[in-house]
């Protein structure tokens, strides 16, 4: 009756395995969801690769993927996902951003072709199905799963997720760049109540302005779209990878001082909404 999560990956952009980077983790953005054994991933960054080891180490076979979008940051791990290249795992890979008539699928099989990677994507033995759906459409992950999605500001397209569970609400917002002075309707209805709400907090909000039309968004929007919205807590997430741990410490102080619905990121993380 509750909704397992736990963070493998929560950098923007690209990986950083640094040491300066250790506290809050390296990995690109992968966040694992377990709801009643039903299992549910929200991006295939580069932290998909650990999960992977982990559901074979539980046996866990079914796994929906649910795509923020297909840029190279979000997409990264899956090449590395052991459970595709093993006959009788399941994966379902969605994505709403895109336009339709098989473009998801067609994004994996250019991700896989031979010249950059030596297995094919119709040479996978496992049941890996990759599907499209327009951004706004809800519908059901094993008829006790809602999803409700939302089209997101960002280059390319981006699709935010409300993910209701026995009446326990999880949003996923990132990828998404904000109108100053203006907040987005969509994206209020969306966390409206939630339970939690993981938010693009990739900038500073003195940074911010000169990264407009990048795509991204401030802790400080985040707040307020939540404050206004009701919802109980914010997970800080997708941070910038010219950011160390240093100025991520900086970022989360401010904000959880601002707030005390914050939490911070990080990889390896768990929360569980109960």
């Amino acid at each position: 009756m509750s909704i397992g999560i736990k963070f493998w990956g929560v950098r923007g952009n690209i990986a950083c395995p640094e040491p300066t980077y250790f506290k809050y983790g390296g990995n690109t953005a992968c966040v694992q969801l377990n709801m009643g054994g039903t299992h549910v991933i929200l991006d295939a960054g580069t932290g998909l690769r650990n999960l992977g080891d982990e559901y074979l180490r539980q046996g866990v076979k079914d796994i929906n993927i649910l795509m923020s979008h297909v840029h190279a940051d979000h997409l990264a791990g899956i090449n590395y996902f052991k459970p595709i290249y093993i006959p009788g795992h399941s994966i379902n890979m969605l994505a709403g951003h895109l336009r339709g008539n098989d473009w998801m699928k067609q994004a994996i099989y250019e991700h896989m072709r031979e010249e950059v990677h030596p297995v094919q994507y119709h040479q996978l033995p496992s049941n890996f199905i990759c599907e499209d759906f327009v951004a706004g459409k809800n519908f059901y992950i094993n008829l006790d799963i809602k999803v409700k999605t939302v089209p997101l500001n960002h280059p390319g397209g981006s699709t935010g997720y409300r993910i209701e569970y026995q009446g326990k609400t999880l949003c996923y917002v990132t990828d998404t760049e904000h109108v100053e002075g203006h907040h987005n309707p969509r994206v209020l209805d969306l966390i409206k109540d939630a339970d939690i709400v993981i938010y693009d907090t990739t900038f500073t909000e003195e940074e911010w302005p000169s990264k407009k039309g990048w795509g991204h968004s401030t802790w400080q929007e985040g707040v307020k779209l939540c404050q206004k919205a009701g919802a109980k807590k914010m997970v800080m997430f997708h941070y910038s990878p010219d950011y160390e741990d240093d100025m991520v410490d900086k970022m989360v102080s401010e904000a959880q001082a601002a707030w005390d619905g914050i939490i911070a990121a990080k990889d390896g993380m768990e929360l569980v909404i109960s």
